[in-house]
């Protein structure tokens, strides 16, 4: 099974160099939502969205937390690994577009919908922001988008509380 998963796999073989990923993207997409949210599009957010991620981060953090677990078990270690998988039958060794395409599709599976009704806006805050966690399974194993998708909440939910609330 390991040549159809192109390199795919559920542990990283460089810690170090998953834990730094982990890290940049973590600061990376904290960053580039905060911008997204309390500069680019806030004039268009729409008055619930605001009131959801203002409200107070216990119990919001927690689930955003496990609802990103879920998200990574469906897209990223179902969904973008059957289409690996499947790419493979085709032609092995993957090129890294192949990955990509596999990355994009998995992620725009599960914000399609929202890409399509709001497309300036959620190219970049879902279908880019979630496709960061499809590279980092490709590039530093499964676990690696788990822990940096999930920890991203911690971070990025107060501080977007406190950008809404004050932009």
């Amino acid at each position: 099974m390991a040549p159809l998963l192109g390199g795919l796999r559920l542990l990283p073989r460089d810690r170090n160099a998953a834990a730094k990923a982990i890290l940049a993207s973590i600061v990376g997409v904290t960053i580039f939502i905060l911008i997204l949210d309390g500069l680019v599009f806030r004039r268009m957010l729409p008055a619930q969205y605001v009131a959801f991620y203002t409200s107070p981060v216990v119990p919001r953090t927690p689930l955003a937390c496990l609802l990103s677990g879920i998200e990574e078990v469906k897209f990223r270690l179902v969904l973008m690994t059957l289409l690996v998988i499947s790419m493979s039958y085709f032609r092995r060794p993957l090129p890294p577009l192949a990955f990509v395409a596999a990355i994009l599709v998995s992620q725009f599976a599960n914000v399609g919908a929202l890409v399509i009704a709001i497309p300036a806006y959620a190219i970049f805050r879902l279908w880019a922001v979630g496709s960061v966690w499809g590279w980092l399974y490709w590039r530093h194993g499964w676990l690696a988008a788990l822990i940096a998708h999930g920890a991203s909440h911690l971070a990025l939910d107060p501080l977007l509380a406190l950008t809404l609330a004050h932009s």
